[in-house]
């Protein structure tokens, strides 16, 4: 992260918070009294800093989780389909057949959200009142 905004400490704060550090050892390694980081996180960049560094951690664990769910499914989808019933249990190809169908409406049901909540966003901006209560041109 490397955010202007911040102060090196302050940029390190937000790393340590991130790596799960509670405040009194992130106090403790910056060096800091508790009520500075308290002010810190009182601070709308430092909270900004905080939620856009959180931001970028989830969308590359997405990332990273998408790539496996591929391999995931087709794994799910072979013991699901194998008939063999010395090498696969019928209740392992149960389990695999409701993993998939989960997936699958849990999936379609983060897109519909998904929609509706961009739908509601651009609702917001087109909507939204300029200082002056006037909606920008």
């Amino acid at each position: 992260m490397n955010d202007n905004k911040l102060s090196a400490p302050q940029q390190r704060a937000v790393q340590l918070l991130l790596d799960g550090k509670p405040a009194v050892r992130v106090c403790d390694e910056l060096e800091i009294v508790p009520s500075t980081l308290y002010r810190w996180r009182q601070n709308p960049e430092f909270a900004a800093a905080y939620r856009e560094a959180k931001r970028t951690i989830s969308e590359r664990t997405t990332e990273l989780l998408q790539l496996a769910a591929t391999r995931a499914v087709a794994r799910l989808v072979d013991l699901m389909n194998d008939n063999n019933a010395n090498e696969v249990p019928a209740s392992i190809q149960f389990a695999a057949a409701r993993s998939i169908l989960d997936l699958h409406f849990k999936g379609a049901e983060l897109e519909e959200l998904s929609a509706s909540v961009e739908e509601l966003r651009q609702l917001l901006v087109d909507n939204a009142p300029t200082k002056k209560g006037l909606k920008a041109a």
